[in-house]
């Protein structure tokens, strides 16, 4: 089964019920997370080890160098497969997410918003090149 096939989880990403997990103000499920990308895996499974569960630092882990947005975008494409809110204002931040989380079903998505939507196409370009993805190949 593909994470993208369990389209019956996506409410519980937008109701946050049951969630063990939060991201600022972002509830999320660390089981969900784990399946999708081995950092999250490794994140939590560090902090089990380390610490006690219910006072884990992960439980409102802090990420600032990942716009709101973005993340919730990565969240969606996690629980649900959906991308509706990926745009050109946040596919940078969205890309530099699924690469720091290594979510790879998510980057070529985040390459694929049409040029003329992108809000810097000069940004994008230098960090496609930077990831080494093959974005300028679409210039």
């Amino acid at each position: 089964m593909s994470i993208s096939d369990l389209n019956w989880i996506k409410p519980m990403l937008s109701k946050g019920e049951y969630a063990d997990v939060r991201f600022s103000i972002i509830p999320a499920h660390k089981f969900i997370l784990k399946l999708a990308s081995d950092v999250f895996e490794a994140m939590f499974r560090f902090d089990l080890q380390n610490q006690n569960a219910e006072n884990a630092s992960t439980n409102c882990p802090e990420v600032p160098d990942v716009e709101a947005e973005a993340f919730k975008v990565m969240l969606s494409f996690i629980y649900a497969g959906d991308l509706s809110g990926l745009n050109g204002h946040d596919a940078m931040a969205v890309l530099y997410a699924a690469k720091k989380y290594n979510i790879p079903a998510l980057v070529a998505p985040s390459l694929q918003i049409p040029i003329p939507k992108l809000r810097n196409v000069f940004l994008v370009y230098a960090q496609a090149r930077l990831f080494d993805l093959e974005f300028h190949l679409a210039c």
